[in-house]
């Protein structure tokens, strides 16, 4: 990416992205368990940990996870957070660069991060890295909408302040992977499950949710300062709250093949 490396522009927001991020659904992961066939003390490779927002469910579930990520600001809230279960060891350290100490996980898993990954490594190693039949997991919350009347005042901001954002869903591509992750050739044919949920907002909670955007935190700081004050401001007019609906994606596909290693 241009700029500011994506790990820098969460790292430098980790502990308000831990705070406002939307959660993934419950069913989400008993879904995941269910498909994949993961239980109690199975190892599994988490691809972006962040704050660890979503590994937080697989410790639950009795995982052990090894959670990359490159961000030592994200790493560290994750590490305080859950590194005390003794379910998880966090590397500092992308995917690409990470050299894998094992190559029988038996999913690897990453929850609104994989775009960030290089699309000329990221199922080639994942695919070295996993037991036979072992599970690719890939996870993405995208808002689907919200209030009409706040949405139209929320546009009206974004066209007056950042019009380059303007009509945009903030955050990652809205894009079916399926056909990538089956055009790899080291999958079978991808399933995708979809969950539906809604977050109501407060004006300064909407603000600080639009903070921890990589598009938004891409903004010079002065102009995001004024953008999220005019969001806030918006919101506050309008009544004071804001009602998204999200939706979070599951994409499940199990590895293809005899082992293979990573070079």
């Amino acid at each position: 990416m241009a700029g500011r490396e994506a790990f820098e522009l969460f790292g430098e927001a980790a502990d308000l992205y831990h705070l406002r991020r939307p959660r993934y659904p419950v069913a989400l992961f008993n879904r995941l368990a269910e498909f994949a066939e993961l239980g109690d003390g199975d190892t599994v490779l988490e691809v972006g940990t962040g704050t660890g927002i979503a590994t937080q469910e697989l410790i639950r579930r009795g995982l052990l996870v090894t959670g990359l990520d490159p961000s030592p600001e994200m790493a560290a809230v994750a590490q305080v957070r859950l590194g005390q279960t003794g379910r998880l060891r966090v590397v500092t350290s992308s995917f690409e660069g990470w050299v894998p100490d094992r190559v029988d996980f038996a999913a690897v898993i990453s929850a609104q991060a994989w775009h960030w990954v290089d699309p000329e490594v990221r199922y080639r190693k994942a695919a070295g890295v996993l037991a036979p039949g072992g599970w690719l997991a890939l996870i993405w919350n995208r808002s689907t909408g919200g209030d009409a009347e706040v949405r139209a005042g929320l546009d009206a901001v974004y066209s007056r302040l950042a019009p380059e954002l303007a009509g945009l869903p903030p955050g990652e591509l809205d894009l079916d992977r399926r056909e990538e992750i089956a055009a790899s050739g080291l999958f079978q044919q991808p399933r995708l499950e979809r969950f539906g949920f809604e977050v109501r907002y407060g004006a300064r909670s909407y603000a600080e949710l639009m903070a921890t955007q990589s598009d938004h935190r891409r903004l010079p700081a002065s102009r995001r300062r004024q953008l999220l004050a005019a969001i806030e401001e918006e919101i506050d007019s309008a009544g004071g709250s804001y009602r998204v609906t999200w939706e979070s994606r599951l994409y499940l596909a199990r590895r293809l093949g005899s082992p293979q290693a990573f070079p």
